[in-house]
């Protein structure tokens, strides 16, 4: 079988995300442009960013909060255009800190909004489609940094909550936004035509932690002691400039995804069945306080570029098609 593997880099502007309408046209375009760019397969796979979720709360905001400087300024002014859907949202969360509050109240709403997008491109496609990540309650009250995935016939067929949260960005410190991890063990393998998919979210693709005192668990040798993957889709978003150095050691961050993340996890683990491809998409932009880079790639079992982006900081699909 041949099988079109897509990586979407979505580039995100203020322009991008003025209204729902606005982001579902370029979210439907960017879908197109990678199944024109994979071109004829017996089946296809497109991955989209980690975050893209994240910003149709933005997109669908109000006017005042596309007006904000900041994320935590555009949340609040939404805060005060639905102050009862915020106390349901405090009501609701595990978490009692404003912001989880907030999060907790638009989440429901967003998260409807991208199955109403994602859904009906798959079908119209024919496609699988990893859309990105987004904020996702649950019915326990925990939000989650989660991942959709749809068949070719629209059906959402697995929901994968994040399982490593970045320290001080996602987890629980000081500035977090207080996420709740998800299960390693529990994270959905789909079955489908060309063989296996799971979806590893940006940091649970890494084989080890950024700092020596956060909790981290290796998620891909769990995948691998489960008989591994054909295909490990790997939505991520980098807010770290991509060719400078980053905050926890002295190395670029390209040379530290390299050695770390999905690249560095395939090479060490070759010789088990952990997948025998990765794609992996970034967000890269600029919104509000909120920057993007990363070059997104097709790897193979080996750890190896089958196909990447030619530059960390613009819009492109990336595609290979391989044999399953």
């Amino acid at each position: 079988m041949q099988l079109a593997l897509v990586a979407v880099q979505l580039e995100v502007t203020a322009d991008v995300l003025a209204s729902s309408d606005a982001y579902q046209r370029h979210l439907a375009a960017a879908v197109a442009r990678a199944v024109d760019t994979a071109g004829p397969a017996d089946a296809r796979l497109v991955v989209l960013p980690e975050v893209s979720g994240h910003l149709a709360l933005l997109a669908l905001a109000g006017a005042r909060a596309q007006k904000a400087k900041t994320l935590a300024g555009a949340l609040a002014s939404e805060a005060m255009r639905r102050p009862f859907a915020v106390l349901r949202g405090a009501a609701t969360a595990r978490v009692l800190e404003p912001r989880s509050a907030v999060l907790a109240a638009l989440a429901p709403d967003a998260e409807r909004w991208w199955k109403s997008v994602f859904a009906p491109l798959a079908k119209q496609h024919r496609a699988y489609i990893v859309a990105g990540s987004h904020f996702r309650l649950s019915p326990g009250g925990e939000l989650h940094n989660a991942s959709l995935t749809f068949d070719p016939d629209g059906r959402l067929v697995a929901t994968t909550d994040k399982v490593n949260l970045i320290p001080g960005i996602e987890d629980g410190a000081k500035g977090g936004l207080g996420l709740f991890r998800g299960d390693a063990e529990r994270i959905p393998i789909v079955e489908t035509p060309f063989g296996t998919l799971a979806t590893l979210i940006c940091y649970d693709g890494f084989r080890c932690a950024h700092t020596k005192l956060e909790r981290f668990v290796p998620v891909a040798p769990t995948i691998a002691a489960r008989g591994g993957v054909t295909v490990v889709a790997n939505p991520a978003a980098n807010p770290w400039p991509w060719r400078e150095r980053w905050p926890f050691d002295d190395r670029v961050r390209v040379d530290q995804w390299e050695a770390e993340g999905l690249p560095g996890t395939l090479r060490s683990l070759r010789d088990t069945p952990f997948a025998r491809f990765g794609v992996t998409a970034h967000l890269v932009g600029r919104v509000l306080d909120l920057h993007f880079d990363g070059t997104s790639e097709i790897l193979d079992g080996g750890g190896r570029s089958l196909a990447r982006a030619d530059a960390p900081d613009r819009a492109a699909c990336v595609s290979a098609t391989v044999t399953c």
